[in-house]
């Protein structure tokens, strides 16, 4: 069978990580037989829909996010135009939490609910054989809902993400993915799924489970060598939600990744809470360079809140230590959270200033469906009244955030810019980014680099959004 698969991507920033959930899919499907294309792009920017069309496929998957639902509800229309005996098959973040509403508000003909590899290759069956669809467990149609669908227990069963199929050296260029460090080469992978954390704003749980599965150490590793001697890769960022959850795990991984012949950068996710001096220090043995940690807050309160289960002087003292042992640090807050006031906004400010990242990025509180947030806010005036689901909620970009917190979104918008702002040196301009404040001048002749410049800086007043929206044109995907 001819299956299309695409990923609606969306722009953010000047780090585009590929679909590694897509991937994982066509890896399945391949590996059962079938003839696969995979597209990754915004719809806005590239037409997909030709690309999909001339592969006259029998089967299309749709992945996306809240943020780009509006841009996968129109792609669809148009494929369904376009491709009317074709099956249109929505799965990713959104359409897992929300698969009634997706199909009421699409011309979906079903969605995927949670991981996807064994649905999509049983769903590609009962379509070939012409069984009903809504007895697939994970899927759900019109018709009806299919049983659900168990989560993948041994990882080291699926096949590795079919990168190939995609075209893997586009996300290789520079800035690359570790955030704030300047390198090509840079590739992506999931080492686990699952997060047993309980944060009011994630709902990560809610298509990978609560239950953490970690892939083997030699699996990993057999991927880690097919990417360096096929793709030439020089550095990995783990996308893993806590890289360092298994300890144990961890340390074996690291001992066993500095014995390879090569020498790779890399970074990772992880908390304050999941790291001490040994694990840290087997990390940087083994060529980690950085790690990203979600602080979200310097108010005690509003991390109780969030049940974040982490204190203010966890980050100060995990900060401390990672900085001490050489590593790189990134740093996530979130703006706006409910109830939180103009004091916690300064404290999260002060916390900040006295970690000092490497790396520091400010989010706006956002209620994505799925998350408990969510569930508190749906019904409130401030729920009925915020923008349908699409670019409105880019918890990064947005230029009216959800008001959910004390503050007025003016307000609010202004803490951040002032903020993100504050830290833009140490994020960019430092002698060891100068390959990428070289880049960033090479794009500045080209028209369309300095009208979106133009355009960035009377929006928002952000530096960063300035110098990502020049990579984010350069790239013109």
């Amino acid at each position: 069978m001819r299956i299309a698969l695409v990923n609606v991507q969306y722009h953010e920033g000047n780090n585009v990580f590929p679909p590694l959930g897509l991937l994982y899919v066509a890896g399945a499907l391949r590996e059962a037989g079938h003839e696969l294309r995979v597209l990754d792009g915004d719809p806005t920017r590239r037409d997909l829909t030709s690309s999909v069309v001339d592969f006259r496929p029998e089967l299309i998957g749709l992945s996306f996010l809240t943020m780009t639902f509006d841009r996968a509800r129109d792609l669809a229309a148009e494929l369904k135009r376009r491709l009317p005996e074709a099956l249109l098959l929505g799965g990713g973040a959104h359409a897992t939490v929300d698969p009634e509403g997706t199909l009421a508000d699409t011309v979906l003909d079903a969605v995927a609910v949670g991981e996807g590899e064994r649905t999509a290759v049983e769903l590609a069956a009962a379509l070939a054989s012409g069984a009903p669809l809504e007895r697939v467990a994970g899927v759900v149609t019109r018709a009806g809902r299919g049983p659900e669908r168990e989560t993948v227990e041994d990882l080291d069963s699926l096949p590795f993400p079919a990168r190939d199929l995609l075209g893997h050296a586009p996300y290789l260029r520079p800035p690359g993915l570790i955030r704030g460090w300047a390198s090509s080469g840079i590739a992506s992978m999931l080492a686990s799924r699952g997060c047993p954390f309980r944060c009011s704003y994630c709902g990560s749980h809610r298509q990978l489970g609560r239950d953490v599965r970690i892939r083997s150490v030699d699996d990993v590793l057999a991927e880690l060598d097919l990417l360096v001697q096929r793709d030439g890769i020089r550095g990995m960022y783990w996308v893993d939600d806590v890289f360092t959850h298994d300890r144990a795990w961890t340390l074996a991984f690291c001992e066993a990744l500095a014995r390879r012949p090569y020498r790779l950068r890399w970074g990772c996710q992880s908390r304050v809470s999941a790291v001490d001096e040994q694990l840290l220090r087997a990390m940087r043995r083994a060529g980690c360079v950085q790690i990203d940690f979600g602080v979200e807050s310097g108010s005690k309160e509003v991390l109780r809140s969030m049940h974040k289960g982490i204190e203010p002087m966890q980050v100060e003292e995990a900060f401390s230590l990672t900085r001490r042992l050489g590593l790189r640090t990134g740093a996530s807050f979130i703006l706006g959270s409910p109830g939180e006031s103009e004091q916690d906004i300064e404290a999260t400010a002060a916390l900040a200033d006295r970690i000092r990242p490497d790396w520091t990025v400010f989010f706006y509180s956002t209620p994505y469906p799925g998350t408990d947030l969510w569930k508190k806010e749906r019904h409130s005036p401030q729920a009925a009244a915020w923008p349908a689901y699409g670019e409105q909620w880019n918890n990064r970009v947005s230029r009216d955030p959800f008001p959910g917190s004390h503050l007025p979104g003016p307000d609010l918008v202004a803490w951040r810019s002032r903020l993100q702002n504050r830290h833009f040196r140490r994020n960019y301009m430092r002698a060891r980014n100068l390959p990428f404040i070289l880049r960033l001048a090479r794009t500045l002749p080209r028209p369309e680099v300095r009208g979106a410049i133009a355009q960035a800086a009377l929006g928002s007043g952000r530096l960063d959004d300035v110098v990502e929206a020049a990579f984010a044109s350069w790239r013109g995907e």
